[in-house]
């Protein structure tokens, strides 16, 4: 299986490429993005702001339909997931 790991902040990027492999072994296969902040949920769920942000849940939308599109394209023998990771220090 493949893990596709979407996380808030570089700081959650770095202890995540240390842990995944710990967590899910040497037969799967991941990769951690990191955005420069949170962001929301936008309303219509269409995604019209500026991409040079990286504002993950802004994003969101856009990159659920990417990465749809992008493993749809695979064998069936290729599973995958998209894992999205926000603290709550607010």
């Amino acid at each position: 299986m493949h893990f596709e790991i979407l996380v808030e902040d570089p700081s959650g990027k770095e202890a995540l490429d240390i842990l995944i492999p710990k967590i899910i072994g040497d037969q799967h296969t991941f990769r951690v993005i990191s955005y420069r902040r949170v962001g929301r949920i936008p309303k219509n769920l269409k995604n019209e702001t500026d991409v040079s942000k990286r504002v993950l849940l802004n994003q969101l939308p856009r990159l659920l339909r990417g990465f749809g599109t992008t493993f749809a394209n695979y064998s069936i023998n290729f599973p995958a997931v998209v894992i999205v990771v926000c603290d709550l220090d607010k």
